[in-house]
C-alpha cells in the first residue's frame, strides 16, 4: 500500500516537474527569438512596443505556472491523506476480523506503531488518534481489547498502547510494567526504572520521577516498559495486573495470578497520574545515611529505677548488695557475694564493652544504646535498632567469682501484655550462707508499635570454673528494634529467688517498657489506597511471604514507602506496609544515594536475601519463583 502511494506521488511530482519546465523553455524561445529590424532607425521606431509586448507575454507567462504548481500541490495532499485514511481503515477492518492476532512491525523511540489497531470505528486510529483508551470507549463504545492509538493533551506524536476494555467497565491505558530482569542484580541495565549503569538513568534521574520512555507496548511482559502516557495522561484510578513474563500483551488477562484496581479517583486528586503523584505530592527524594540513636532511653531506665521498692517488694529477704568503688563491676558485694574481683558484665552487639555502672554506650554501627543504673536491684538496659540487620546476634557474659560447690537452678519463659512480649533466661546461684546471685537477662519487643523484629530468640550457655563462672546469653536471628536487658536478684542467707518471685518482678519491669514510645523508624506519610481484586484474592496470601504477614495488610496499593535506612520504595502492590521491611514485598527500590545500592533493584530483596549477600534472613521472607518471574502491568483510567 505504501509503495503504491510512493509511487502515484512521484509521477505526479514528476507531472508537475516536466509541465514547468515546458513553460519556462517556451518562455526562453519567445523572449530570444524575437524577429530582428534591418536598420537601427526601425528598432528604435519599435523597440517601445516590443518591449511592452515581452514584459506582458513574460508575466502571464510565470503567473500561469505560479498557478499550475500550486493545483499539483494540492492535489498531491489530497492524494496523500486519501490514501492515508484507505490504510487506517483497512487496518481496522483487517483487526476486526482477526482481533486475537496480535502484528508486529519495527518500533523507534519515538513510539511509533507496533501493532495492527484493534478498533470498529476511526477513533483511535493513526489519523485520529485518542486521549485515552476510556476517552476511545466513552466516544466510540468500542468493546474489544487491543491495540490503538493514542495523543494525550499535551502531546504531539500518536502512540500506539494497549487498551483493556473488558476489565471492571474497560478504558484501561496500559502505562507502563515492571520486569524483574535478575533478581541478584542491584541496578543492572535491564532496571530500567532505576539503573546507575545508564547515564540517562543516573541516581538523580528516577524514571518513576520523569517523563523518560522505554521498551514496547507489545514486549511489555518481557522487559520494563514506560510510554508518555504514564507522565501525560489524566486518570483518576489505577489497575495493576500481575502475570508470568512473556504472557502476550493481549492474553495478559487470561494469564493473571492477581489483579486489583483503585476505584476512589486518588489519581485525580494528585494531579491525574503517577508522574505528578510522585513529582508533586511524593517524591523519591534520596536521603542521607544519618546515624540515629533510640531517644529517651535514660528515661526508660530512670523510670524502672523509681520502681525499685516495689519491685523488690515480692521477694522475701532481698539482700541490697553493695557496689564498691570499681566501676566496671560489682566489686565484692558484701557480706562475702563474690570473692576479691567480683562480677563483671560484658554485652557485645557488633560493638562490644564492659559496662560500667550508671554510665552510657553508643554503637553507631548498629544504632544501640547501653544505659544502666546503680539501683536495688540493678538494670543495664540496651535499645538495639539495627536497622540494616548489620550483625545477626550478640550476647550478654556474665562473669562472677563464686565457688563451684554452688547449688545452681536455671528458668526461662516469657509474659505477654498487650502488644508487649518479654522474655527471659535465668540462672540462680545459692545454698551457702552468703547472699545468693540470680543472673536474669531479659528482651522486650513490641512488633505492632516499634515495629520490633519477631524472629529474634533466646539461649544460653554456662562455663563454670573452681572459683568462677562464665553465664552467657545469646540474642540470636538479626534482632532489630528490641530493648534487651540484665538485672540481678539476690536473697539473704544464700535463698534461692524462685521463678515465682522472679516473674513477679519482671512484671514490675515491664510497666515502664509499655509507656516508652519508640519513635517511628521510618516515615509514615505516603499514599495508601484501597484496592478491590479482580483476580488471585483468594490465593493472596500465598503473594505475601510468611513471615510479612503480620508487617502487611491486604485490600491496599501503597504508592511510595520507606525502609530503616531511608531507602525508597516506589510502591507495595496489593498490601501496605506496617514496617519499614518494604525490600521483601515493594518494588522499585531507590536508594538513599549513599550507602544502600544493594536496595537499587525492581523487586529489591524478593528472594529474601538482605542488603548483603553474606546476610540471609529466613526464606520465609522470600517470594516465590513464580512471583519475581513475573511483570507487574500498570493501567491508567
Amino acid at each position: 500500500m505504501d509503495e503504491d502511494f510512493q509511487a502515484r506521488n512521484e509521477n505526479v511530482q514528476a507531472i508537475a516537474y516536466n509541465s514547468i519546465r515546458a513553460a519556462c523553455n517556451q518562455n526562453e524561445e519567445i523572449y530570444f527569438n524575437e524577429p530582428r529590424q534591418e536598420n537601427a532607425g526601425a528598432r528604435q521606431i519599435n523597440a517601445q512596443p516590443v518591449q511592452n509586448k515581452r514584459r506582458s507575454q513574460k508575466f502571464w507567462k510565470i503567473f500561469a505556472i505560479i498557478i499550475f504548481a500550486v493545483i499539483i500541490a494540492v492535489g498531491a495532499v489530497v492524494i496523500h491523506y486519501t490514501v492515508a485514511n484507505k490504510a487506517a481503515v483497512d487496518c481496522t477492518s483487517t483487526s476486526s476480523q482477526n482481533s486475537g492476532d496480535k502484528v508486529t512491525t519495527t518500533t523507534t523511540t519515538t513510539n511509533t506503531p507496533t501493532n495492527t489497531p484493534t478498533n470498529t470505528g476511526t477513533y483511535g486510529t493513526l489519523t485520529n488518534p485518542a486521549l485515552s483508551c476510556l476517552d476511545i470507549k466513552n466516544t466510540s463504545g468500542v468493546t474489544n481489547d487491543g491495540y490503538y492509538f493514542l495523543q494525550p493533551s499535551g502531546t504531539v506524536v500518536p502512540f500506539q498502547a494497549f487498551c483493556d476494555m473488558t476489565t471492571s467497565g474497560g478504558g484501561w491505558t496500559l502505562v507502563a510494567s515492571v520486569h524483574e530482569n535478575d533478581i541478584n542484580g542491584k541496578c543492572t541495565t535491564g532496571d530500567m526504572w532505576f539503573s546507575n549503569d545508564l547515564a540517562r538513568y543516573s541516581l538523580f534521574s528516577r524514571n518513576w520521577e520523569n517523563t523518560n520512555q522505554f521498551g514496547k507496548a507489545d514486549k511489555a511482559t518481557s522487559a520494563d516498559y514506560k510510554n508518555i502516557g504514564y507522565s501525560s495522561i489524566k486518570a483518576a484510578n489505577i489497575m495493576l495486573r500481575h502475570v508470568p513474563n512473556k504472557t502476550p500483551v493481549d492474553q495478559s488477562k487470561s494469564f493473571a495470578s492477581l489483579q486489583y484496581h483503585t476505584s476512589n479517583n486518588f489519581l485525580g486528586e494528585h494531579g491525574g497520574n503517577l508522574f505528578t503523584t510522585y513529582t508533586r505530592h511524593y517524591p523519591m527524594n534520596p536521603k542521607s545515611t544519618v546515624v540515629t540513636f533510640p531517644s529517651n532511653v535514660d528515661k526508660l531506665v530512670d523510670d524502672i529505677a523509681a520502681l525499685s521498692t516495689n519491685i523488690t517488694s515480692g521477694i522475701p529477704d532481698f539482700y541490697k548488695y553493695t557496689y564498691g568503688s570499681t566501676t566496671d563491676r560489682l566489686q565484692d558485694g558484701g557480706n562475702g557475694t563474690y570473692t576479691s574481683y567480683g562480677m563483671q558484665i560484658y554485652f557485645g552487639f557488633y560493638c562490644g564493652y564492659n559496662i560500667r555502672y550508671g554510665s552510657e554506650y553508643k554503637c553507631s554501627s548498629v544504632q544501640s544504646l547501653v544505659i544502666s543504673r546503680k539501683s536495688h536491684p540493678f538494670i543495664a538496659v540496651i535499645a538495639i535498632e539495627n536497622p540494616s540487620l548489620r550483625t545477626s546476634s550478640g550476647q550478654f557474659q556474665i562473669r562472677a567469682y563464686r565457688p563451684s560447690t554452688d547449688s545452681i537452678t536455671s528458668y526461662n519463659g516469657k509474659m505477654t501484655e498487650g502488644n508487649f512480649e518479654l522474655q527471659y533466661r535465668a540462672r540462680c546461684v545459692y545454698g551457702r550462707n552468703v547472699p545468693s546471685v540470680c543472673d536474669v537477662v531479659l528482651a522486650v519487643k513490641n512488633t505492632k508499635d516499634w515495629f520490633s523484629s519477631s524472629t529474634f530468640t533466646l539461649s544460653e550457655s554456662t562455663s563454670r570454673n573452681t572459683d568462677f563462672y562464665y553465664y552467657d546469653v545469646y540474642i540470636n536471628n538479626y534482632p532489630r528494634r528490641i530493648m534487651v536487658g540484665y538485672t540481678m536478684l539476690s536473697r539473704t542467707g544464700g535463698r534461692l529467688v524462685t521463678k515465682v518471685q522472679m516473674e513477679s518482678a519482671l512484671q514490675k519491669m515491664l510497666q515502664p517498657f509499655k509507656n516508652y514510645t519508640w519513635p517511628a523508624p521510618c516515615a509514615f506519610n505516603h499514599l495508601v489506597v484501597p484496592v478491590t481484586y479482580t483476580i488471585g484474592e483468594s490465593t493472596l496470601s500465598n503473594f505475601v511471604p510468611p513471615s510479612m504477614h503480620s508487617a502487611t495488610t491486604t485490600g491496599f496499593l501503597q504508592i511510595r514507602a520507606e525502609s530503616y535506612d531511608g531507602t525508597y520504595y516506589a510502591m507495595c502492590p496489593a498490601v501496605k506496609l506496617n514496617n519499614c521491611d518494604g525490600q521483601y514485598i515493594c518494588i522499585g527500590g531507590v536508594k538513599n544515594g549513599y550507602t544502600q545500592s544493594n536496595d537499587c533493584n525492581d523487586y529489591t530483596d524478593w528472594n529474601g536475601v538482605t542488603n548483603s549477600p553474606d546476610y540471609h534472613t529466613s526464606k520465609t521472607y522470600a517470594h516465590s519463583t513464580t512471583d519475581i518471574e513475573s511483570t507487574i502491568m500498570i493501567f491508567y483510567r
